[in-house]
């Protein structure tokens, strides 16, 4: 029998993935909005990580990161630190593509940008380090889910409250991905901007996910070849 999992803890780690470059304060209403929870229940959780010293009251109902938070933020980069080589990798990649090349990590709420190599185009995609991406329409999304355990998938849909027709719908695409060792977006999440992301393996656990990404129109048949034999290059070189 499944050890059951308590919903309070992904909560309060849904809350703190909100912080990013552009939201560096919460508020009750601003937490209730993006998760979809009552004020009050917002405020609950808020105030509980005030108490831990994760977060810290910067004016009346105003919160931000705490020391705790930060100190832990410091331990996770120390214990689990990004490869040394993964900057130059990605501009070894971006520079052979023409396209601009990240690098992701797993998110409860999705992956995440960790890492950048914009590509030299007068007009060309942009995303910022600390940008989540949605989990069930991005490439990067589908090659964590398609590497995740049944029961680990099962936990986290149940967790961030996804509905078993939404995992229906992208299954074809999980199998694929779990097949071809890569996956797709062709306009799935934003029109127009399509992305080929193949996994970084560590003992067969995805730990990050490497992706070209760029506008749909150059993301072309000979391209996708080009760009899944250049990064699964690269993730092998980081894999080790």
């Amino acid at each position: 029998m499944a050890t059951p999992i308590n919903q309070s803890v992904i909560k309060a780690f849904d809350v703190l993935d909100l912080f990013g470059e552009e939201r560096v304060e919460l508020t009750p209403d601003s937490v209730a909005g993006e998760l979809g929870m009552s004020y009050a229940t917002a405020h609950r959780f808020l105030v509980t990580l005030e108490a831990a010293g994760v977060l810290s009251t910067v004016r009346r109902g105003v919160f931000a990161p705490g020391p705790r938070l930060a100190r832990l933020g410091r331990m996770a980069e120390e214990l689990a630190p990004l490869p040394k080589a993964l900057p130059a990798t990605l501009d070894k990649v971006r520079h052979a593509l023409g396209e601009s090349v990240m690098a992701c990590r797993f998110t409860p709420r999705g992956p995440m940008c960790v890492a950048v190599s914009q590509a030299q185009r007068p007009i060309s995609v942009n995303i910022r380090i600390g940008t989540t991406l949605p989990m069930l329409n991005t490439a990067q999304g589908r090659l964590f889910l398609a590497h995740m355990s049944a029961r680990d998938s099962a936990s986290w849909a149940k967790a961030q409250g996804v509905k078993d027709a939404q995992i229906e719908c992208v299954e074809p695409a999980l199998v694929e991905a779990r097949d071809k060792g890569f996956a797709l977006n062709r306009g799935d999440n934003e029109p127009d901007i399509a992305a080929v992301s193949v996994p970084v393996l560590i003992g067969g656990k995805a730990v990050l996910t490497l992706s070209a990404f760029g506008m749909l129109s150059r993301m072309d048949d000979a391209f996708v070849e080009a760009a899944i034999s250049e990064l699964n290059r690269a993730a092998a070189a980081l894999g080790g």
